[in-house]
């Protein structure tokens, strides 16, 4: 059995959300790493969303149609490092 530290299962749920329609929900980061976690996704993707990238909606995250095609990048700017 792997087992994972926070960092990198938030990172995980960062990478695979966001690759859905549904996105990276901020409500549920919030719940799982707390607010100061949640607020630094929503901070750190304010690049993307200005250049449509990203669409910020109902607290969710959401790659656009040509977000998608930088899903890898955007996911690893938005990747926490040590931060849990």
């Amino acid at each position: 059995m792997e087992k994972l530290s926070l960092d990198t299962q938030l990172n995980e749920y960062i990478m695979t959300s966001l690759r859905t329609m549904w996105g990276c929900d901020l409500a549920w980061v919030r719940q799982k790493y707390g607010a100061a976690v949640a607020e630094r996704l929503l901070s750190d993707s304010q690049s993307f969303i200005k250049t449509k990238r990203m669409i910020y909606n109902e607290d969710k995250l959401i790659l656009t149609p040509e977000g998608r095609l930088f899903a890898d990048g955007i996911s690893a700017e938005l990747f926490s490092e040590s931060e849990l």
